[in-house]
């Protein structure tokens, strides 16, 4: 949703007086929400695989809306048939950004938006490809990316992080650290975290400020307990809304994540991002901030429709090939670049 998000700047450009309305999955509605350049939210909740009724029931609610242009982000069987049923006058899909193509989909289009001529999906982030097609169908010859961003922090979020980060008023680098996901074949071992987290203490006299849901306190218990410096962590795991996340991530100087979505969050919140990747593509999934990096092994068979997918993978080789030095060196020079 983020990525996606990145056609919005395009949109409040070409269409400055425009009401924009997000129709999304109902359990994404409160991120959509916080979107700069969202006006309105609409949520849906028919079930994937699931009858077509609802689909029907919820395109003629929106006929009623008499919206002028409808784009799908991510054009499947039934979001297409819903915008057709909407009778939206121009509709325009723009799946090739997610490196796939229309089949029997594109006739209930009025436009199937293309990737620009020379452009590889491949070689830019997904963000990027969004952004670029948008330019494509108002004829922006703009390149510079333009990341998308959240709403301002409201004034009680802003409360709740000024006291945090008054509990730790030490003059270093203050760091947000997301260590597990919900697919382990994106995690990075405990011991690399706690030579990396070490490291970071050392050199930037930085606070460390663990972030995650309750599940990942027992890998947070294992960080802690491996390093020398457990007096530079701030331990919020299973602590935090949702809100109160964007707000706190938005005050940091820097986000150590894995490959998950707190990365692009903190990207959309103005913050500088290091994501560790195992087998997805670094430059697909870059977290679309102009202060945002990879860190990846470039294994040959890692990336977007080259990898078998860890559930068909025994190995560990992605994993593996993520070195602490490599982790140190893009810290290091993002810093330099920022300062």
């Amino acid at each position: 949703m983020i990525m996606t998000a990145a056609v919005f700047p395009v949109l409040r450009k070409h269409c400055p007086e425009a009401r924009i309305t997000y129709l999304c999955s109902a359990n994404l509605a409160f991120v959509a929400e916080l979107l700069e350049g969202v006006d309105e939210v609409i949520p849906y909740s028919y079930t994937s695989g699931g009858g077509y009724g609802d689909v029907w029931k919820i395109g003629r609610q929106l006929a009623k809306r008499h919206f002028d242009l409808g784009i799908s982000l991510d054009p499947r069987e039934r979001v297409t048939l819903m915008k057709w049923i909407t009778q939206i006058p121009e509709r325009v899909s723009m799946e090739q950004a997610l490196g796939w193509e229309l089949g029997w989909e594109k006739w209930f289009y009025t436009q199937d938006l293309a990737l620009p001529a020379g452009w590889s999906y491949q070689e830019h982030s997904m963000a990027a490809s969004f952004q670029q097609m948008m330019r494509g169908f108002f004829e922006d010859p703009s390149q510079e990316f333009v990341p998308p961003r959240l709403k301002p922090v409201a004034p009680d979020q802003e409360q709740w992080v000024e006291a945090l980060l008054g509990k730790a008023p030490v003059p270093g680098k203050k760091i947000a650290l997301c260590i597990q996901t919900t697919s382990r074949t994106k995690d990075w071992p405990v011991e690399k975290f706690c030579q990396v987290c070490d490291w970071l203490a050392e050199t930037y006299g930085a606070t460390l400020y663990l972030t995650g849901i309750p599940a990942h306190r027992e890998r947070g218990k294992a960080i802690l307990q491996g390093m020398e410096h457990r007096e530079a962590v701030v331990d919020l795991i299973g602590k935090t809304s949702f809100l109160e996340l964007t707000a706190l991530l938005s005050r940091m100087d820097l986000l150590l994540t894995l490959d998950t979505g707190t990365a692009h969050i903190a990207a959309a919140a103005g913050c500088p991002v290091v994501t560790i990747f195992t087998f997805n593509s670094p430059v697909i999934y870059r977290a679309p901030g102009k202060n945002c990096v990879g860190v990846s092994g470039h294994l040959p068979c890692s990336g977007k429709h080259i990898c078998i997918g860890p559930s068909r993978c025994p190995k560990s080789d992605c994993v593996d090939a993520v070195t602490v030095p490599m982790v140190e060196t893009a810290i290091e020079k993002l810093f330099q670049e920022t300062a």
